[in-house]
């Protein structure tokens, strides 16, 4: 512990405490050096010089799976760091190194390894191949089949605790009852309850005929089910005419999700069975794979950190309805960075998450403050369930699309969504969930807790936003010098800010483009940058409120941002359009002509503006076509 007194004291301890992940890694290294000691033939750190750890180098800097691909320099920084911390604690210790030694001796650990702290998130988002059918898989399993799954699921759960309770057998007194409750099912067509493969395998290991009709009937559960009474194998010879007849009559079927209602496929919603019949092992993946479905989908559309999801318990979801709408929230604990056992922490959420952690929440435990997502820290196996059930047969007799392979995590997932909230309104997650109202509960996550852990994950949002929008400032320039000139009532202010920069840049000496001058345009256009706000189908520059053609509509002439929902960018002084934002405006045109110009139902004023509207968006395209050949064109569109 760092604030014990005897460490408190030691100048180079440590001074904030590890977590346990962190911990065992530590132990992991420290093993590996005492190892490599050990086999260098010494008996006590005092016998250490500077040669042994030049040895223990090359060492670690192999792969222990694959020796010939050596490791990441960070890891073997971790490595070199390990081995120097027992410097700093050598007062506590009964062997140390021998005084004023210390392995590399001034030298870091990231120096020793040749590693260099990154200046930016290295974390690469989840390609979007991988991204589309795992969120498409994960809503729909949450939206569409969840609410069955709780239901049998709870009746499974009943069913077999029941059953595990049974402790009085079958007698024979009871064999009209079984065999009256047989034609039953006979005559209603019943199928005869199957038993688990694992039962199948006992009973063939003891000796049961392979041709046996009864081999894989579950004649036990359906004693315990109908009478609550344990059946034996002598009861089952006794009614073997009576077992056998049923079994040739309606078959043997699995027990659970029998006569499942029908839900509309994903990929053509056509009805099918919302699940196939199946044992309880298979339930049982079932429900783990749909609250994996959970964690990802609220992974993926919340920014919590894996340890943050592991700490959700029952009873954590809280809602609040108000005037604008309804607010939801997540009640975690913060554990990065914070003291063992972490400190409460909230998250506020959109309703998909809030509904995701509830549908787990029903299909997990049932005490108050159980976890919702147990061993949530083994993130791979979750990933490994759902990937296997989507693409298995259960998920393609739903439709769902196959998942392909490639790595995916939380830490992939939080930035997936920071650099989509940052990139909007284009992407895949601004498709499929309206991003506005991500950034909207992380904001407000930031404003109830500030020194919250989505305040961070709002403040790496609003960086990346920001490097986003000097990057597509940056590279509109590049089409300016080709001639590729942005159209709009906005592009004049636009091209002359780009002729500032032709003049700044003037003034230094010629010679050949270099990342200097990359460097200078983009701090030249950072200002200009800070104004541009992303459209679907255009760019707002964003300088002055008051020429802000939908703030006018709006009558707020002194709002700080522009309502991109009422922009009307054919009009606005402020907004561009960029050979980008092209295909938007042709789509736009053939749709309306496809869907409206000579459809004999509409009126003739409603022709007349649909007319209107086409005009529109073919003049604007055009004018996109001209600004990209380098032509002059009219700002009135």
């Amino acid at each position: 512990m760092p604030t014990h007194p005897s460490v408190a004291v030691l100048p180079q301890a440590y001074r904030s405490p590890l977590a346990l992940q962190t911990l065992r890694h530590e132990l992991v290294r420290l093993t590996a050096w005492f190892n490599h000691l050990t086999k260098a033939g010494l008996t006590s750190l005092q016998q250490i010089h500077q040669r042994h750890c030049d040895a223990y180098l090359p060492v670690v800097s192999a792969g222990r799976t694959n020796p010939s691909q050596p490791v990441t320099p960070g890891t073997i920084a971790g490595f070199v760091l390990t081995t120097q911390a027992l410097a700093a604690y050598a007062p506590l210790l009964p062997d140390a190194y021998p005084t004023g030694f210390r392995p590399w001796g001034d030298r870091t650990a990231a120096q020793v390894a040749g590693y260099q702290r990154p200046d930016t998130n290295q974390t690469p988002a989840v390609p979007d191949d991988i991204l589309r059918p795992l969120l498409a898989g994960a809503s729909y399993l949450i939206d569409t089949i969840s609410p069955h799954l709780i239901e049998e699921a709870s009746r499974a759960r009943q069913t077999i605790a029941h059953r595990n309770g049974i402790r009085s057998s079958l007698r024979v007194e009871h064999h009209p009852l079984v065999i009256a409750e047989i034609e039953r099912y006979i005559t209603a067509g019943t199928p005869a309850p199957r038993a688990t493969p694992s039962g199948v395998s006992r009973r063939l290991n003891t000796g049961w005929d392979a041709s046996d009709p009864l081999l894989t009937l579950a004649h036990t559960s359906f004693a315990k089910d109908f009478l609550g009474l344990s059946s034996t194998q002598r009861d089952l010879e006794r009614l073997r005419p009576h077992l056998e007849a049923w079994v040739a009559a309606c078959g043997i079927e699995n027990p659970w999700c029998r006569g499942a209602a029908a839900v509309p496929r994903a990929d053509n919603e056509e009805p099918v069975p919302w699940a196939l019949p199946m044992n309880h092992f298979a339930l049982d993946s079932m429900v783990f794979a749909v609250i994996s479905a959970a964690y990802y989908l609220t992974s993926a559309l919340s920014g919590m950190r894996n340890s943050e999801l592991a700490e959700l318990t029952h009873g954590c979801r809280r809602s609040e309805d108000r005037t604008y709408g309804s607010r939801h929230w997540l009640d975690s604990r913060r554990v990065k960075g914070e003291k063992f056992g972490g400190v409460p922490d909230s998250w506020v959420v959109i309703e998909d998450v809030h509904r995701a952690v509830g549908a787990a929440e029903a299909l997990g435990g049932t005490e108050l403050g159980d976890l919702i997502f147990p061993g949530a820290d083994n993130s791979a196996n979750r990933y490994t369930a759902l990937w296997d059930w989507v693409n298995g047969p259960h998920g393609q007799h739903l439709g769902l699309t196959p998942i392909p392979d490639g790595p995916v995590h939380p830490r992939a997932l939080r930035r997936t969504l920071a650099l989509s909230i940052a990139q909007r309104p284009h992407g895949l997650l601004a498709a499929k969930w309206h991003l506005k109202h991500v950034s909207v509960a992380t904001t407000e996550g930031y404003t109830a807790r500030p020194g919250g852990h989505q305040a961070a994950f709002l403040a790496e949002g609003q960086a990346e936003e920001e490097a986003e929008h000097t990057r597509l400032a940056v590279a509109a320039y590049p089409d300016y010098q080709q001639g590729i000139l942005p159209s709009g009532r906005g592009a004049r202010d636009l091209v002359t800010a780009f002729q500032s920069v032709d003049l700044s840049l003037a003034g230094h000496d010629p010679g050949p483009a270099t990342v200097a001058d990359d460097r200078r345009v983009e701090k030249l256009l950072k200002t200009r940058a800070k104004s541009l706000h992303i459209g679907v189908a255009n760019y707002c520059w964003f300088t002055d409120p008051a020429k802000a053609l939908c703030l006018t509509m709006a009558g707020t002439p002194n709002a700080s941002e522009p309502l991109l929902s009422m922009c009307d960018s054919a009009r606005c002084p402020q907004a561009t359009h960029h050979p980008q934002h092209r295909q938007a405006w042709a789509d736009h045109a053939e749709n309306t002509r496809a869907v409206f110009l000579g459809n004999p139902r509409l009126s003739a004023p409603e022709s007349q503006r649909a007319q209107q509207i086409y005009e529109r968006s073919m003049r604007i395209v055009e004018s996109i076509d001209a600004a990209a050949a380098g032509e002059e064109t009219s700002s009135a569109q």
